[in-house]
């Protein structure tokens, strides 16, 4: 059974990032991605998009509620540059669904999404002590499939006509990622940007 009440080890420190429960002071930067339709292309698997600051906060709430599910935000240098969630927790089992955004296109092909992701996992799979985190992807969304595959994340299904999208429906992969397989990633101290490097900050 995961562990409780750990809000006493934030913040989550990267190299360059810090991760911490979001706070009302970060809703001007979610404000500004929900605004982007170009941006919410890849969003999943939110459908009702908050159309105004009431709904956005109502929203926040909703990911934020402290018992199943929890949103951290991104910060570099107090800058908010995106959210990093775990929703629809199951304390019994262990089981979560990761999720992440940023801010926008200026913040991609950096590291920043590698080093966030590297952060919450050690959070969920330590802290937490989670035994299976799972992500779903749109099929052509190929820089976060392979992200998440660096990390370990073995790809356990299509979900056929899972999401609507204009007129019609679109599948999407899931993905999951146990204990024992996050260990083993975990070795491999590059695929988790732990100590900055060059390499890293290239990457998604």
């Amino acid at each position: 059974m995961p562990a409780q009440n750990n809000d006493h080890i934030f913040p989550l420190q990267g190299s360059r990032l810090t991760l911490v429960p979001v706070e009302a002071r970060d809703i001007d930067c979610v404000a500004a991605f929900f605004g982007d339709v170009t941006e919410l292309y890849y969003y999943l698997p939110d459908v009702l998009l908050p159309r105004n600051r009431h709904q956005l906060d109502a929203m926040m709430k909703d990911w934020n509620d402290g018992v199943n599910n929890f949103a951290f935000a991104c910060r570099l240098d107090d800058q908010t540059i995106g959210l990093v969630t775990l929703a629809d927790l199951d304390p019994f089992s262990g089981n979560a669904e990761l999720g992440i955004m940023l801010a926008s296109a200026s913040f991609r092909k950096k590291g920043y999404a590698r080093e966030a992701i590297g952060l919450i996992l050690d959070y969920a799979f330590g802290e937490l002590r989670l035994h299976r985190l799972f992500v779903r992807v749109a099929p052509e969304n190929h820089a976060s499939t392979r992200l998440f595959e660096s990390f370990g994340f073995q790809k356990e299904g299509r979900i056929r006509d899972a999401m609507r999208r204009g007129d019609g429906y679109v599948d999407l992969l899931l993905y999951g990622l146990l204990e024992d397989e996050y260990r083993q990633a975990k070795q491999n101290d590059a695929v988790f940007c732990s100590n900055g490097n060059q390499s890293c900050m290239d990457k998604d």
